[in-house]
Order: structure tokens, then C-alpha cells, then sequence
């Protein structure tokens, strides 16, 4: 037998794209499997936390969370309204919603574990009359009934534990307390089932959706005048604000609710109210 040593082709191992072309396809592969891993992680861990027992929740949540600004009559009648807007919101009689306000000038409210919704001064002194502040509990207590807060945090915590456990660096403090609010973000389509949930209510409570997009109106002001994008937590995944008021307006148009209507004034002690909070917030701090 003849062994031969034949000329290799100039070329042969040498690729006809161009090697950035081949590194962005590469990438581009990489990403797409990073994020649809991502995405069968995130549905898992909201679709397991979602299993968990409602009363499981309220042992996550720090009782620092829990303390309340509010003065005695400001509870009362947050109190009495959460409770008005409960009635017709299909809560579950085992589910208990509670209500707690901070006085500290922060522009945010949110709804987080255990039936837990916090409201801060900063947002709540800035709305005009009764009716948008109906919505913006509302909209909370609908997160509530929803599940979204252990969903939410659920798929945030799946995605990271599996994150730092590829990176060799499990960081199981995500499943505590410390990592709770951290990974307390939900999706828009959260965010525009508790809008239709809280338009309901409100025009159940008050006859008509009337003063329900003022909650979206103060927003958007409030972004003007910072000239930021989304501010808060509350907002960072909202829909746009003309979005929000255009699916209010959809909503009404499909059920018949009236849009015109008379808007309830917020008691004459509220701005008193809020006075006492923020003293009180700032004397615990």
C-alpha cells in the first residue's frame, strides 16, 4: 500500500462568513436559550409559589413592613374604604387584606405577601378626591386576591437561585426577607388585570368609573415635573399612562359603565391627616 501526502485546498477550514457574523449568530443563540430557559424558570417558580397556602405568606413579611403612620382616624378610614371596595371584590373569606401607611414623601404604594398593602404619603396626598384613591387601593387589594406578590416573587427567586447556582455562587438570601422587595416586580399583564379588577370595584362602589383615571393623571404630573420615565416600583412595569387610560375607557365602553359622574372630596382632616403622618414618620426614623 502507497501512502500519499496530498495538498490540502487553500481554505478548507477557513468559514465563507465573516467571524463577527458567525460571533453575532453564536450570540444571538446563546441569548435566545438564556431566555427561554429564563422564561420556563420564571413560569415554574410562580406556578409552584402560586401553590402555596395563603397564610404561608404573612410569615415572610418583616414587621417593620406592618407599622403604621396613620393616626387613628386616617386608619379608620382607610379602614372603611378598603373594606367598601373588598365587598365587591371577589376576595376569598380566608384571604385577609390589610392596610398599613407610611409617612414618608415617597411617590409609591404597593401590595406584597400575606394580604399586606402599603400606602406612603408622598403618593397618596397628591390625589385629588376620593374617587382615585379608590382605585389606587383597588388596584392593590386586586394584586392581593390576584396572588401576584408570591408569583412575582416566585419567578424572580427561580430565576436568580438558578442564575447564582450556574454562576458557582448560590445566593440563597433571595428566598428571605431581605430579598423580598427587591424581586417584588410584576408584569404587565398583572398590572392591567388589577386596573380592570379596580375599575370594577370602583364603579360598583360609586356608581360610575368618574375620577378613576386621575389616579394615571397625578402620575403622568408627577413624571413631568421630575422628568423621569417609570417612578417607583409601583410603575416600573405598568403599562404607559395613556395605555392605562385608554384600556379605562375600553373597559367602561364593554360593560356600560358610566364615565360621568360626581367625585367624592377626601374628608376636610386629610390634609391634617397627612401632616401627623409625616411627623410620625419622621420621629421613628
Amino acid at each position: 500500500m502507497k501512502y500519499s501526502n496530498p495538498r490540502i485546498p487553500e481554505g478548507i477550514n477557513t468559514s465563507k462568513r465573516h467571524a463577527l457574523t458567525e460571533f453575532a449568530v453564536l450570540a444571538g443563540g446563546a441569548l435566545l436559550l438564556i431566555a427561554l430557559v429564563g422564561w420556563v424558570l420564571g413560569s415554574t417558580g410562580g406556578y409552584l409559589a402560586r401553590q402555596l397556602p395563603f397564610e404561608y405568606e404573612a410569615s415572610l413579611v418583616p414587621e417593620s413592613l406592618l407599622q403604621s403612620d396613620a393616626s387613628e382616624p386616617l386608619q379608620r378610614y382607610l379602614d372603611r374604604l378598603a373594606n367598601r371596595l373588598i365587598a365587591e371584590m371577589e376576595v376569598p373569606e380566608d384571604m385577609d387584606v390589610r392596610l398599613s401607611f407610611s409617612g414618608e414623601d415617597t411617590f409609591n404604594a404597593f401590595a406584597t405577601l400575606g394580604g399586606n398593602v402599603l400606602l406612603y404619603r408622598g403618593l397618596t396626598e397628591q390625589l385629588p378626591h376620593e374617587n382615585a384613591l379608590s382605585m389606587l387601593i383597588a388596584h392593590e387589594i386586586a394584586h392581593v386576591v390576584h396572588r401576584d406578590p408570591i408569583v412575582g416573587i416566585g419567578r424572580a427567586a427561580a430565576i436568580q437561585l438558578a442564575v447564582s447556582l450556574f454562576l458557582g455562587d448560590p445566593n440563597l438570601s433571595v428566598l428571605g426577607s431581605a430579598g423580598i422587595y427587591t424581586q417584588l416586580h410584576f408584569s404587565r399583564e398583572m398590572e392591567g388585570a388589577a386596573d380592570a379588577a379596580a375599575l370594577a370595584a370602583v364603579n360598583a362602589v360609586y356608581g360610575h368609573v368618574a375620577g378613576a383615571q386621575d389616579l394615571f393623571a397625578t402620575i403622568q404630573v408627577k413624571r413631568e415635573k421630575t422628568g423621569t420615565g417609570e417612578p417607583a416600583a409601583i410603575f416600573s412595569s405598568h403599562p404607559l399612562d395613556r395605555q392605562r387610560l385608554e384600556a379605562i375607557t375600553s373597559l367602561a365602553e364593554e360593560h356600560g359603565w358610566v364615565t360621568t359622574g360626581p367625585t367624592q372630596p377626601l374628608p376636610a382632616e386629610f390634609t391634617s391627616w397627612m401632616e401627623q403622618a409625616a411627623l410620625k414618620a419622621g420621629q421613628n426614623r
